[in-house]
């Protein structure tokens, strides 16, 4: 176990790129199944792209996934020294010129960013009156962003080194808002997007999402503003917040449909 961190200190750069690859992979992989068999035949048919036993077993594995890396971390198991080896050789093996860049990168997902313009989203939306997408939007962003402070009141995790150089943070570690908000942030807007633009666009609108969410959450650990488990428990809340959104939406146009 000891000598994982350490491995992953000295790879971290090509495993970052791998992990990237890999989820640009599954996304398109995933748009490739929504779009051929259920997306563009919603659109005709008013069939739901997402049906709602798929979405109750996507919650419930993403929030069962969030639930044992709460328990872990509140329960200072061996995942907890796991990230604080990991987050140390780090901190010992990459350069300064690495970090500066990253750091500039991370603030895409600055939480307090997505939340203005998730504000603004849904005022063009309710302006619009597409409620449909506009209430699903704010319960998502919303239900993330209260469910995640909550979480980080409860646990009340320090950051690594409490500070690092390169990032000023002055919040709790458990679970990273930067994971959670860029997950349904760009998610949900990924969705509006396939709503509309033309199918030609739609695996740029999939891969650019799916790329930015990838991308800002590996930045918090190389960066050392958060631990590993932080990350993955902020991906696991925000799927899980996403996923209703996107079920809320679909279950709002298939009844607006039916009328």
């Amino acid at each position: 176990m000891e000598s994982l961190p350490f491995w992953i200190g000295q790879h971290v750069l090509m495993l970052w790129a791998l992990v990237l690859i890999l989820a640009l992979l599954s996304g398109d992989l995933v748009w490739r199944m929504v779009h051929r068999r259920q997306l563009a035949a919603a659109h005709k048919s008013g069939r739901l792209a997402l049906r709602p036993r798929t979405a109750l077993v996507l919650m419930a594995l993403f929030g069962t996934l969030f639930a044992l890396l709460f328990r872990a971390v509140w329960k200072q198991t061996a995942l907890v020294d796991f990230d604080a080896a990991l987050a140390q050789s780090l901190h010992d093996r990459l350069p300064t010129g690495v970090l500066i860049v990253v750091a500039i990168v991370t603030h895409i997902g600055e939480p307090a960013l997505l939340a203005v313009a998730g504000a603004v989203v849904a005022a063009l939306l309710a302006s619009r009156r597409n409620w449909r997408m506009c209430i699903p939007w704010c319960v998502a962003l919303g239900g993330a962003i209260i469910s995640g402070e909550l979480a980080k009141h409860i646990v009340k995790r320090a950051r690594p080194f409490d500070g690092h150089a390169f990032v000023v943070e002055t919040g709790y570690s458990f679970p990273s808002g930067h994971s959670f908000m860029s997950m349904v942030f760009f998610g949900m807007l990924a969705w509006l997007l396939l709503r509309a633009l033309l199918p030609r666009h739609h695996r740029i609108a999939v891969a650019v999402a799916v790329g930015l969410v990838t991308v800002v959450g590996i930045s918090r650990v190389v960066l050392q503003a958060h631990y590993l488990s932080d990350v993955l428990a902020g991906y696991a809340l925000g799927a899980f917040w996403l996923v209703l959104g996107i079920a809320m939406a679909e279950s709002m146009r298939r009844d607006a449909g039916a009328r």
